[in-house]
């Protein structure tokens, strides 16, 4: 290696490293902003000036019943909760656009003044969060995330940043051990979804030919149909029948951005009556259930359909239905 080539690489290094040192001052500015907004999340309900009006409504309340006036007191007691409620709503929908942000940020790269954007931005989220405006917060930090995930082609999570219908229905013909999974994608959204790889849900352990597909970008109104071939982890005897073959399921994913519902449609195919059925549909990347549902009894070609809300997985900041 002559001198120059080893200066050339020394400079490359030292580039690298300023490179390296940039990002992580960038991404420290922006957890540390992201986690100050959250905590003022956390005292908002505690904070006398969110709940100035409240305190007014409830002060007014025992005034009237002290003088003995019912119907005020009553008006002034909706009033008040119908306050709380409004402060609950916004709190929680705050702390949903923030663990939204938060994934972003994972996994968009930014330029410096993308960075100074959000810096900016989280600031007055911030500020106003502090006087108790915690709808205009959340109204914030949701105008910022669709500000920077519009026209992005980062293949970001989907589920969180999308608006799409989601189909999955599951076929055993009779005499095999394999079954055919059918995956409907529907853009319901007024932007196209870019590219992205496709892995079939399924429970964990089971075999799927293929393992994954690419999608070309699906834009508003497109569908798209994909088969898989799928097999059990398990293998059962020739006396055996799986669960799996004596229902009938056919789940649908309604997404729009960040908020999941899901709707599981079951019937009985089997002669049997079927008891205390636990439905747990897959769960999208970045989600989970709060609760299982419980099917208590299912008659014989009897269908059932049960609708559940998933909540985003925001690790130790809490949780917030989707």
């Amino acid at each position: 290696m002559t001198d120059e080539e080893y200066d050339v690489g020394v400079s490359d290094l030292e580039d690298a490293r300023r490179v390296i040192r940039d990002s992580q001052t960038s991404a420290d500015r922006l957890i540390q902003a992201s986690r100050e907004l959250e905590h003022i999340v956390y005292g908002v309900s505690r904070d006398d000036s969110s709940l100035s009006a409240t305190e007014y409504d409830i002060n007014d309340a025992r005034t009237s019943l002290e003088q003995h006036k019912l119907m005020r007191a009553k008006r002034s007691v909706r009033r008040a909760e119908k306050a709380l409620a409004t402060v609950e709503s916004d709190v929680v929908e705050l702390r949903r656009n923030i663990a939204m942000l938060n994934r972003l940020l994972k996994e968009k790269t930014l330029t410096e003044a993308e960075l100074e954007i959000i810096l900016r931005r989280l600031r007055n989220a911030t500020g106003a969060a502090e006087i108790g405006e915690v709808g205009y917060a959340a109204d914030e930090v949701e105008q910022l995330i669709g500000d920077l995930v519009v026209d992005s082609a980062v293949a970001l999570n989907p589920f969180l940043f999308r608006n799409f219908w989601l189909g999955v229905d599951t076929r055993w013909p009779a005499g095999g051990d394999n079954g055919i999974m059918i995956v409907r994608i529907c853009n319901d959204g007024s932007r196209p979804m870019p590219e992205m790889r496709l892995a079939p849900p399924v429970p964990e352990g089971w075999q799927c030919v293929p393992e994954s597909i690419d999608l070309p970008i699906i834009r508003p109104g497109d569908v798209i149909l994909v088969r898989f071939e799928v097999k059990p982890g398990l293998r059962f005897a020739l006396d055996e029948i799986p669960l799996s073959r004596k229902l009938a399921i056919q789940t649908g994913y309604e997404i729009s951005a960040g908020q999941v519902k899901v709707t599981m449609r079951v019937q009985n195919r089997s002669m049997e009556t079927i008891r205390d059925l636990l439905l747990q549909p897959w769960m999208p990347p970045g989600y989970k259930a709060e609760v299982v549902p419980l099917v208590q009894k299912l008659s014989p070609d009897e269908t059932g359909v049960v609708v559940m809300p998933l909540v985003i997985d925001m690790g130790d900041g809490g949780e917030s239905t989707a």
